[in-house]
C-alpha cells in the first residue's frame, strides 16, 4: 500500500489540559457498555469497524498513526490552546497556593503513572514495581496532606523514566524537558512527550501485530465475500458469462496465412472487434474489461 498516514482518534494525555482535574478512564465507562447492550446495532457497527480497522492494518504495510496536527490560526486549535492554558493556570495558583493545594497535581501524577506503566512491555516487570512504587499515589495524597509533596523531584523520576522508555526519536525532546525548572510547565511538556511516546508504542504495536493482521485480513475478505453471495446468489451470473465468453475467445483458433484477416483476426483477439468489450488500461492482453458484480 502507498503511504496512508492515519490519524486515529485515542486518548491523548495532552488532553489533561482542557479537562478538570480528573483522568480519563483507559476503558470504556459503565454508561457506554449499558449504552452498547441496549443498541446491537451500535454493537455491531464497533465491531464492524474494528474489522475494517484490522484488515486495513494487516492490507497495508506504511499503515501509522500520526500526530494530529491543526491548521494554523485554526478555531479549533485557538479554543484548545485558550482551555489548555486556562488549565495550567489554574494548577499554578493552586501550587502557588498558601497552602498548596496539591488535588489536581496528584490527579495528573495519578494520569501519568498510568502513561507509563501503559508503555512497559509485558516482561518488564521490574520496572512495573519499580514505577509502581515511586508513585504510590496513597503515599503521595498522604505527603500532600501534609503539604511535603515534592513535585519537582517527581518530575525528575518521571523524566528518568521517560528516559528509559522513549524510542529513539524522542531522545531530544525529553532532554529538552530536563532544562525546564518551572515544574507547571515541565508537567505539561511531559504530557506533551508522553503522548507522542504513547503514539510510538501504538506504531510498534501495530507493526508486531501486522503478520497476524494480514491473515485475518484475508480471512475477513473472504468471509465478507461468502457472505455477501449466500445474500445475493445471482451476483456472479455475469461474472460467469464474462469468464464464459473471454475464455471462449481465447481458445479460437487463429486464422492461418498472414494476410489482412489474419490482422483483423489478432485483432478481434484483443478484445477490439465490434461489439465486444474495450480491455480497460493495464488489462491483460486479450481479456475483455472486468464486468461488475451484478447482472
Amino acid at each position: 500500500m502507498t503511504d496512508v498516514k492515519e490519524n486515529v482518534p485515542g486518548k491523548d494525555p495532552g488532553d489533561a489540559e482542557s479537562r478538570p482535574c480528573k483522568p480519563e478512564s483507559s476503558g470504556p465507562t459503565r454508561e457506554d457498555k449499558s449504552s452498547l447492550r441496549d443498541h446491537p446495532s451500535r454493537l455491531r457497527n464497533t465491531v464492524n469497524d474494528v474489522s475494517k480497522l484490522s484488515s486495513e492494518i494487516g492490507m497495508n504495510r506504511d499503515f501509522h498513526v500520526e500526530e494530529k496536527v491543526l491548521p494554523p490560526g485554526s478555531l479549533e486549535g485557538r479554543i484548545r490552546e485558550t482551555m489548555h492554558d486556562a488549565f495550567w493556570e489554574h494548577l499554578k495558583e493552586r501550587l502557588s497556593a498558601t497552602p498548596p493545594d496539591f488535588n489536581c497535581a496528584l490527579e495528573l501524577l495519578k494520569e501519568i503513572k498510568e502513561i507509563l506503566l501503559s508503555l512497559l512491555l509485558p516482561r518488564q516487570n521490574r520496572l512495573r514495581s519499580e514505577i509502581e512504587e515511586a508513585l504510590d499515589m496513597d503515599l503521595l495524597k498522604q505527603e500532600a496532606e501534609h503539604g511535603s509533596l515534592n513535585v519537582p523531584h517527581l518530575s525528575k523520576y518521571i523524566l528518568n523514566m521517560m528516559t528509559l522508555l522513549c524510542a529513539p526519536v524522542r531522545d531530544e525532546a525529553v532532554q529538552k524537558l530536563e532544562n525546564i525548572s518551572d515544574p507547571v510547565r515541565l508537567l505539561r511538556g511531559i504530557f506533551q512527550v508522553l503522548s507522542l511516546m504513547k503514539m510510538d508504542m501504538v506504531n510498534y504495536t501495530i507493526q508486531s501485530l501486522q503478520p497476524q493482521l494480514q491473515e485475518h485480513s484475508i480471512q475477513f475478505e473472504r468471509a465478507k465475500f461468502q457472505d455477501l453471495l449466500n445474500k445475493q446468489p445471482s451476483l456472479l451470473d455475469h461474472t460467469t458469462r464474462w469468464l464464459t465468453r473471454a475464455a471462449t475467445e481465447l481458445s479460437a483458433p487463429l486464422p492461418s496465412g498472414p494476410g489482412p484477416d489474419a490482422a483483423d483476426a489478432s485483432s478481434s483477439r484483443g478484445g477490439q472487434q465490434p461489439g465486444a468489450p474495450q480491455p480497460h488500461h493495464g488489462a491483460v492482453p486479450g481479456l475483455p474489461e472486468s464486468p461488475p458484480l451484478g447482472p
